[in-house]
């Protein structure tokens, strides 16, 4: 099988990671997609079956599709949703943005992986995903068109190769592990500050988020791989050394994030390496969220 290394993609990053499904998740409507495994690197990364310059391609000619979907762009009766951006709706509203983003073959998933019907806060709004990491004037869905119009082929292709730059001023979606600006190690807020990013990576891992569906429960939104309340959550996932296709890696996704001990004996022989999670920060003031750096909760001998 050809191996095809992207470098760039670091298994032991959030953003990384994400990423990495991102590629897979792009091919969703062709017949043959690529398989995702990982580098037995003290840092891991990406390898796939395709070649870069196919998957550079395939990523160009789908996002515009997922810009202008109901997913990513909601609207009621012709006009913007209320709230949409926030993905705060009300719950006729939550409704009607999922019937009409099921309607959509190439992004339906995504808008599953945003908002659960019947999972709403004390005011009635809907509860988002636990990747959720936008807070005050960053609006969650207006961050991911201005990622996915701006995008450009050499951010791209420096995504999946690296080194990455950190040279664009278009917004971040949080998931960058080197987003996480303790506090306690600074001298002042530091969720208001902006610093350059990798549009190629962000906008891979917002087609990645799809694989990540969403659940309502009683008192909150259930986020596959996260587990935790919404203020003290955490995201875990497998690091893998043998080829998955998309249903595998969310197979692999599903069973290590939860039960991991009695499920370890298993790990092994389905290709798993080593199991990663990152406690997912929030501000007490604004909500804004951050990934801390990962820790190794599973390890093969």
């Amino acid at each position: 099988m050809k191996e095809v290394h992207l470098t760039g993609l670091e298994g032991t990053n959030p953003l990384g990671f994400l990423a990495a499904l991102g590629v897979q998740v792009a091919f969703a409507t062709k017949p043959t997609r690529p398989k995702l495994w990982w580098s037995d690197d003290v840092i891991p990364h990406a390898i796939t079956d395709h070649t870069v310059d196919c998957i550079v391609d395939q990523i160009l000619n789908v996002l515009p599709l997922w810009k202008e979907s109901p997913s990513v762009n909601p609207t009621l009766n012709g006009s913007s949703m209320p709230k949409g951006d926030e993905l705060k709706m009300s719950s006729d509203n939550i409704r009607q943005y999922l019937d009409q983003a099921c309607q959509h073959q190439v992004t339906r998933d995504l808008g599953l992986s945003l908002i659960a019907e019947g999972s709403t806060d004390k005011k009635g709004a809907s509860k988002p995903s636990d990747l959720y990491f936008s807070a005050g004037p960053q609006k969650f869905l207006a961050s991911i068109r201005k990622i996915m119009d701006g995008v450009s082929e050499d951010d791209i292709r420096s995504g999946l190769l690296g080194p990455w730059k950190y040279s664009s001023v278009l917004p971040s979606m949080g998931w960058d592990v080197t987003d996480d600006r303790t506090y306690a190690l600074r001298s002042r807020n530091p969720s208001s500050e902006t610093k350059p990013t990798n549009p190629g990576p962000e906008a891979l891992a917002i087609l990645g988020l799809s694989i990540h569906s969403v659940f309502a429960r009683i008192d909150r939104t259930i986020t596959l791989g996260c587990s935790g309340t919404w203020k003290y959550s955490t995201y875990t996932w497998p690091i893998w050394n043998k080829p998955a296709s998309p249903y595998s890696v969310k197979s692999l996704l599903t069973h290590t994030y939860i039960d991991i001990g009695y499920r370890s004996r298993w790990f092994a022989s389905w290709g798993i390496r080593t199991i990663l999670r990152s406690t997912i920060r929030r501000s007490s003031q604004s909500g804004y969220g951050t990934f801390s750096p990962p820790e190794v909760v599973w390890q093969a001998l």
